[in-house]
């Protein structure tokens, strides 16, 4: 049986049971792509396909990787049971559920603590290994990177006079460039000519955030350092899985963002494709994810939709 035949019946089986499948064709699609570019046999799912598909790409996280190789776990289980070969990827284990989690939004007294405390935890030398660590969260409070994006920031990406970092590997091909905030700007020029001043092996190395020994900062022991800062700060946490994470300051940049505009006057829904552009999604649907906790930050914004759009709706 070809693999498209196997994948249309993995697709409709999930339809039948009810689970929401909108993005399955497409995985589907770029899963055929794959074994097209390995030259798999159309009734195999061998294990380099899966593998490849697990590789970090720049400007990902730890998880994203196994996430999208998880994608192809239905389809091979789906050969498996028809009698085919197919390589079934482990789950994950040992992670808290993620569905207890809700995102935490950051007040704006909350966002103005973790950096002074990162910032006396990591010490003075901005290029060891704690103080560069403390760096890059800062980015997704101030300009909606992703962790991953601002802990793989090239030399070449980021200039130190201007301050605008260009994403060139982002999720989704979404390739931008992203203007922090003026004291970002100035953390990452000072940090750039300190660097480079005291640590002349800094040169060498292509990375923005690179230790002395020139290896990157990985985005797991940015996080733990975070959580180190929320504790300094006097921000409790929830434990492992839960928060406030260091996503939550990218959603936070989102939220007090649509909540300034709507204060200026503007219209959120009108804001949702340069939003959308800013944070590079996909599309506007991913933007509009932070309609709802923005809601929270802004409660004027219910109250303005009702007045504009209550009719919608009859009482």
């Amino acid at each position: 049986m070809a693999f498209a035949k196997i994948t249309s019946a993995y697709v409709a089986e999930r339809r039948a049971v009810g689970p929401r499948c909108e993005r399955d064709d497409r995985v589907m699609a770029r899963i055929a792509a794959s074994r097209g570019e390995l030259g798999c046999p159309e009734d195999e799912l061998p294990r380099a396909l899966v593998e490849a598909r697990a590789a970090r790409r720049p400007g990902e996280s730890e998880t994203t990787g196994p996430c999208r190789a998880g994608r192809a776990r239905g389809p091979a289980d789906r050969m498996m049971r028809a009698g085919y070969d197919a390589y079934v990827a482990p789950g994950r284990r040992g992670r808290a559920d993620r569905g207890a989690h809700g995102p935490h939004i950051f007040t704006d007294a909350e966002l103005a603590s973790p950096s002074p405390a990162a910032g006396a935890i990591a010490g003075g030398d901005p290029a060891s290994r704690r103080a560069q660590a403390a760096r890059p969260p800062g980015l997704p409070c101030s300009s909606g990177l992703r962790c991953g994006e601002a802990c793989s920031l090239a030399k070449g990406d980021v200039a130190p006079e201007a301050g605008i970092p260009a994403i060139r590997h982002a999720k989704n091909g979404k390739g931008r460039l992203v203007p922090p905030r003026p004291s970002m700007t100035h953390m990452l020029r000072i940090f750039h000519d300190t660097a480079a001043l005291r640590h002349p092996q800094y040169g060498g190395h292509g990375l923005f955030w690179s230790l002395p020994e020139g290896r990157p900062t990985a985005t797991g022991f940015a996080c733990r350092f975070f959580r180190k800062a929320l504790w300094a700060a006097g921000i409790s946490h929830g434990g492992r899985g839960r928060g406030p994470r260091v996503r939550d300051l990218r959603l936070a940049f989102a939220c007090h963002r649509l909540r300034n505009w709507v204060r200026e006057g503007a219209d959120a829904d009108a804001m949702m494709p340069p939003l959308a552009a800013h944070v590079g999604h996909a599309d506007i649907r991913r933007a509009e994810y932070y309609l709802r906790p923005a809601a929270g930050t802004c409660p004027g914004m219910v109250a303005r939709a009702g007045r504009e759009c209550g009719w919608v709706v009859p009482s």
